[in-house]
């Protein structure tokens, strides 16, 4: 037995020679330099010597902890060993309490312990499952609940939580004293079982869990990883191990509930007693069909009494608050699904007839409710065989129970059992039952608004007696009533939300000839109108011309020609969705032209968006009507007629988010711009047909449209740079937030290098612009300007004595082009200056610099790494440049070291919370000092990156544990 576990040959062998020695393990260490191979002989020896030796083990334990020569990644090994060991002595432990003894101080003092190989030390003791058995026979633990000091109480819980999967009946007992204390106690009891593992099988930690749910000690308990779990998810998997704990915890939950609402005066007719609750209704699935018998035990009673404690209705049968509807849900909670499982559960042990259910069906037939009897009429059906006579003689005496169903269908329930009966009643109470439905009315078909349907329960009910069993007095009846209504009521559907369809599916339209789609138009001209089924809804114009747009897609030369067929009174939307279609079809272009004719004709108010599209994607020249119709489109048609970006949709909000460019290639103008700007760029002679067109278009007055003009003329630039730069400079630009927009922005950028001085007004306009998105841009287009242009140096220093938008414009600029060498000069002074800025956003904006340098020679970027390795920007976003190092494909500079040393010096503390950013990168810091470690282990990095990995087991970054493991492999 090697002790520890196994380790390779090498070092066992190691050991044996080591031993032999007489050498001390600590003197031999310090003897050079403590390379991470050393820990393999380390963990090697110790493994020996605690099997041969255990005097000397102890001896070599102490003086390696005790030395301060010895570095920190072996002290922390010696801790991991002894927190290993399966068979734990009292020398050992007296070892642990030397070293976790100020750990402990510093938590009973509430002081910061200065001990911070105690704190190694501590953490190592605190999680070892070894060790729980012995600190309890000690009486450690006990003493920590019993001290009276809040910070031991809250010490003592965590640390059980901790052992409470591998012993749940100890953790149990040493807390069921605490129970019902309340206050700190309750919140700290509350917090253990949201963390524990409900499933050890352990019936003393569940019955202590129960008796938190009956004191409220877990009323708000929740699963604790996510903002969006429930109790239920706490005992998630429970239904199938054990299925029978989940109806205790069902019932003392529900009892819980129903005495919260009862002591605080609370009605349980006016609020909800349940919530809403996936979780719960699995694991309630879970547990009835694998434990039905716990499930009636326990939940039975309890339904029972919250149905009996809600009712709102005065006659049979009764209705609650809690369960006044029933429906077949899609996705149903713990309430929808509590009464179908308990339901089912009756009926599988009636099915079963292994289980007495003589008191349970008394308990039932003695209440007028509508639960009772549902669950009643699921236990009879189940077990049909048996109880068919009794079944029926109820329902003959009390015809009320016929009125047993879900919402959508009253009677399925007693339709259900009355099927199941019937074929193994007597002849006597078959007849009798057949008579009490011949004389059944539903108490709505007696009312005005219901004669229409009289008869029609009956109907139902007739329905479920087989045939075969009918009287023909009743089987003619039922031939009447079918020529009334047609067919019986079947199965309730279950209740789901889905989209509209359309009138006519897809897969019918496959045969439908061309006349046939007229007619369908002619029909469906209302895109108001809805049509109700049993299974769906559906619409009308809009629902079937997505259909026909489907269509187009697939035989677009086909329906282009049908499209010209279209009466003119037919809804737009048909033509609307077929230009759509066509916009990329492969299909002659003339046959385009004359759709887009036919549309413009008629509807060009409608269908103006999508003929500007088709217009704009057809390769061949235009013909000059349709250079006229594209003119019309983007300079007379009324859409937009104001400007939607600047009014309000509701709640405060304007109409496309405030975007200017988004509302206007929303607008039929804006889509034309559009249509000429692709048209243009495909074909330099455009430019001279849409001259006019383009003249009256820079003079739109909707800032909208304005924002896709400029992109219009940024296709004219790709031919005609200085056509338009005279146009855009003609351009109505009066409103400020429309120079922030993609194209008019993009169209400045585009022109800075041979237009500055002409360009150089707006950029100045916008730097000094009110609008912070204005300035910010503004501000950028300096920092561009800047790089290409040398006379604009004064209007990048004036936008960084701006205010913080405007230097965050400029950071923008720097960042994305510190990695081309003719700029890296120029950037890397001004992110040196704004690596420091003042606001936090500048900083970290500046800081995104080195996501650029991915794959760069990061060696050559001593200089920069430097100053932002001591700037104020590392804080804000130390992540980008630690990536960057991570991803370097080459040998990482020795100053990676300095970055590590500088990110433990600041953030340290912040990164052992691995609720933050920060825990996060300490996997990066953590992988990148081993990796520094492994690549300079001959330089003078090699004992730097050594005291580097020392420090991450004494600050405790969890990172560096599973680094040490990959390491050794």
């Amino acid at each position: 037995r090697y002790g520890f576990g196994h380790e390779s040959f090498f070092d066992y062998c190691f050991a044996r020679v080591f031993i032999r020695r007489q050498e001390p393990l600590a003197a031999f260490l310090k003897g050079s330099e403590q390379h991470l191979f050393r820990r393999a002989q380390v963990r090697q020896v110790l493994a020996y010597l605690r099997d041969a030796d255990s005097t000397r083990y102890g001896q070599e334990l102490h003086a390696l902890l005790s030395d301060e020569g010895i570095r920190m990644h072996i002290k922390d090994l010696a801790f991991a060993l002894l927190a290993e060991v399966t068979d734990p002595t009292e020398e050992e432990w007296a070892i642990w309490q030397q070293w976790i003894g100020p750990a402990l101080k510093a938590i009973k003092d509430d002081t910061p312990n200065p001990d911070k190989l105690s704190e190694v030390a501590w953490q190592r003791f605190f999680g070892a499952s070894s060790w729980f058995e012995m600190t309890d026979r000690h009486g450690v633990i006990g003493d920590w609940l019993t001290s009276g000091n809040a910070r031991f109480a809250n010490l003592a819980v965590n640390y059980l939580g901790r052992h409470q999967r591998h012993s749940p009946d100890r953790v149990a007992a040493l807390l069921e004293p605490y129970a019902d204390r309340g206050g700190e106690w309750a919140l700290r009891l509350r917090s253990l079982m949201e963390w524990a593992d409900h499933h050890t099988k352990s019936r003393c930690f569940f019955d202590l869990f129960l008796r938190l749910v009956d004191n409220g000690t877990l009323d708000e308990a929740q699963e604790p990883i996510a903002v969006n779990t429930t109790f239920w998810d706490m005992l998630d998997d429970l239904g199938e191990n054990p299925p029978e704990w989940v109806p205790e915890a069902l019932a003392h939950r529900f009892r819980r509930r129903l005495a919260v609402v009862r002591d605080g005066g609370g009605d349980l007719r006016t609020g909800e007693f349940f919530r809403y609750d996936q979780s719960a209704a699995a694991l309630f699935n879970t547990s009835a069909k694998h434990a039905p018998g716990a499930f009636v035990k326990y939940v039975l009673p309890v339904v029972l009494e919250i149905s009996d404690s809600a009712l709102i209705d005065d006659t049979p049968p009764k209705r609650d608050a809690i369960w006044p509807f029933l429906t077949k849900e899609e996705h149903p909670g713990g309430e929808e699904v509590c009464l179908p499982e308990l339901a089912g559960a009756l009926a599988a042990l009636a099915r079963e007839g292994v289980t007495d259910l003589r008191d349970v069906i008394a308990g039932l037939r003695r209440r007028d409710t509508h639960v009772a009897n549902h669950l009643l009429l699921a236990l009879y059906a189940g077990g049909a065989a048996r109880y068919a006579d009794e079944a029926a003689a109820l329902l003959c005496d009390d015809p009320w129970r016929f009125q047993c169903g879900l919402s959508d269908s009253p009677h399925w329930c007693a339709m259900e059992t009355i099927r199941a009966v019937v074929p193994h009643c007597t002849p006597k109470n078959r007849d009798r039952l057949e008579t009490a439905i011949l004389c059944y009315v539903h108490p709505y078909e007696r009312t005005s608004e219901g004669y229409k349907r009289h008869g029609h329960s009956r109907f139902d009910l007739l329905s479920a007696i087989p045939s075969k069993f009918r009287s023909s007095h009743a089987k003619a009846h039922f031939e009447e009533l079918a020529r009334k209504f047609g067919e019986p009521q079947g199965e309730p559907r279950t209740m789901a939300a889905s989209l509209v369809g359309p009138p006519i599916k897809k897969p019918a339209t496959d045969k439908m000839t061309d006349d046939q789609w007229l007619g369908a138009m002619e029909k469906y001209h209302s895109e108001n109108r809805w049509h109700f089924s049993q299974d769906e809804v559906t619409g009308g114009a809009e629902q079937l011309a997505q259909v026909l747009e489907e269509r187009v897609k697939e035989e677009p030369e086909r329906f282009a020609h049908l499209s010209l067929r279209f009466p003119a009174d037919t809804n737009p939307v048909y033509l609307e969705r077929t230009l759509s279609a066509l916009k990329d079809a492969p299909i002659a272009s003339d046959l385009k032209l004359q759709v887009c004719r036919k549309a413009f004709a008629e509807s060009h108010g409608i269908c103006g968006k999508s003929i500007a599209d088709v217009l704009g994607n057809i390769e061949d020249q235009l013909p000059d009507d349709a250079v006229r119709m594209l003119d019309q489109l983007a300079t007379e048609h009324e859409d937009p007629a104001s400007e939607a970006w600047q009014e309000d949709a509701g709640g405060g909000k304007p109409y496309y988010n405030g975007d200017i460019h988004f509302n206007g290639i929303n607008t039929t103008r804006g889509r034309a711009a559009d249509a000429v700007r692709d048209l243009i760029f495909s074909d330099a002679a455009c430019i001279e047909r849409f001259r006019p067109t383009l003249d009256r278009m820079i003079r739109d007055r909707s800032a909208a449209v304005l924002s896709c003009v400029a992109g219009t003329l940024r296709a004219v630039a790709y031919h005609d740079p200085a056509l338009a730069v005279s146009l855009f400079l003609s351009m109505n630009l009066s409103a400020d937030l429309l120079l922030a927009t993609r194209h008019v922005c993009g169209f400045i950028r585009d022109h800075l290098r041979n237009s500055f001085p002409e360009l150089r007004p707006l950029v100045n306009r916008m730097i000094q612009s009110p609008q912070p998105e204005v300035c910010e841009a503004g501000a950028r287009l300096a920092g561009i300007a800047a790089l290409v242009h040398e006379g604009a140096v004064d209007i990048l220093d004036e936008a960084l004595q701006g205010n913080a938008r405007h230097r965050l414009g400029v950071a923008q600029v720097a960042a994305a082009n510190i990695a081309a060498p003719e700029y890296r000069a120029s950037c890397e002074t001004t992110l040196a200056a704004l690596f420091d800025d003042a606001d936090a956003d500048v900083r970290r904006k500046a800081a995104s610099c080195f996501r650029q340098l991915q794959g760069e020679a990061l060696g050559t970027y001593g200089n920069l790494i430097a100053t932002f390795r001591d700037s104020a920007a590392f804080e804000e976003d130390s992540s980008s440049m630690l990536y960057t190092l991570e991803k370097s494909l080459g040998r990482l500079p020795g100053m990676t070291c300095e970055v590590c040393e500088k990110f433990l010096d600041r953030f340290a503390d912040e990164a052992r919370d691995i609720r933050t950013g920060r825990a996060r990168d300490t996997r990066t810091v953590a992988k990148l000092i081993f990796r520094t470690y492994q690549q300079h282990q001959d330089d003078e990095w090699t004992s730097r990156s050594l005291d580097l990995i020392d420090r991450l087991c004494l600050d405790r970054i969890h990172n560096a544990g599973s680094e040490l493991e990959q390491f050794e492999r």
